[in-house]
């Protein structure tokens, strides 16, 4: 078994990498990596109704699409990931229990009571410090999983507070956990560094790993699918399954507005506006303006310009909050 210990934060590079590393590669592999502020949703699951959309964008905060299913998870620099890729044979390789014991066994050799939860993940004291996922390829196996070790809780929970009400669809959904950092229950508070640093030394000692260290050829490998794919909206968002969207608003003029949105593929096939504003052409106007338009701020926002053009029963900011 190898143990790759990544130098990178960037979560584009670090999501590419695990698809590489269980698609082009066939040693067995741990994969250690911490990823900068993102989200990171699972494959099957609808991006925009995952995310509070106002506490993301005005932080700054990427929102990627995983290769396996499951919920989304919030990763920052106190978020430690891990990631077994190995091969096996076919309808043996999905075992929650087999990668999740390990890092259960590390935990308790450092003092701290964690234990096996229900719903894929591991427990201190009944509160979630990590949450799993897996997806299989051929004959090979990726089991992920994260470790809250000093995670910025608050954020998370803001960032993935969303209204249920407005989506409608058949999308994976993320149940929500109380949760709570590894820090909270050490006996000795420790750095990140060092806790990582303890956590691979467990893994080498109890599986006979040797490191490896990524090469260019890797690289080129992990680049090309980071542009060709996890940076792209068309993964992130646009992959998201079908789903009908509706939202109430009452504008400053008074006017009330409720918008009902078909979207496939991230595009929206159907618009219903219905409004008590009098000026029914500039209703008309703007749905037909969205038709066929990706669910996209700025692509939203292009296709609407002229329509906001001296109507002063809704704006085109509160047209756009609504949407997101």
């Amino acid at each position: 078994m190898k143990i790759i210990l990544s130098k990178n934060t960037d979560p584009y590079t670090n999501l590419a990498t695990e698809e590489v590393l269980l698609k082009n590669f066939t040693d067995d592999i741990v994969f250690l990596y911490i990823n900068s502020k993102s989200i990171i949703i699972g494959k099957h699951q609808n991006a925009l109704a995952e995310i509070n959309y106002k506490i993301v964008t005005e932080n700054n905060i990427p929102v990627l699409r995983r290769l396996s299913g499951g919920g989304t998870v919030f990763h920052d620099p106190g978020n430690i990931n891990y990631c077994f890729i190995t091969s096996g044979a076919k309808g043996e390789l999905v075992n929650f229990d087999k990668y999740m014991t390990p890092i259960v066994n590390f935990l308790n050799s450092i003092d701290v009571n964690a234990k096996l939860g229900g719903r894929h993940d591991i427990l201190i004291e009944g509160s979630k410090i990590s949450g799993n996922a897996c997806h299989v390829f051929k004959s090979r196996v990726m089991h992920h999983g994260t470790l809250l070790f000093n995670s910025q809780l608050s954020t998370l929970t803001s960032a993935l507070k969303n209204d249920p009400i407005k989506f409608k669809d058949k999308a994976v959904k993320s149940i929500r956990s109380k949760v709570s950092n590894i820090q909270e229950h050490l006996n000795q508070k420790i750095s990140v560094e060092n806790f990582i640093s303890q956590l691979s030394e467990y893994i080498i000692s109890h599986n006979n790993c040797e490191p490896y260290e990524l090469n260019n050829n890797d690289y080129t490998l992990i680049d090309d699918l980071v542009k060709t794919k996890f940076s792209t909206w068309e993964w992130n968002y646009g992959y998201s399954p079908k789903y009908e969207f509706k939202k109430r608003i009452k504008a400053t003029s008074g006017r009330r507005y409720e918008i009902r949105l078909k979207v496939i593929k991230g595009q929206i096939v159907e618009v219903k506006i219905n409004s008590n504003a009098r000026h029914k052409d500039k209703l008309n106007d703007l749905q037909q303006s969205i038709t066929n338009c990706l669910h996209q701020r700025d692509a939203i926002k292009e296709n609407t310009n002229d329509v906001f053009n001296d109507w002063d029963e809704l704006s085109q900011e509160e047209f756009l909050l609504a949407l997101f």
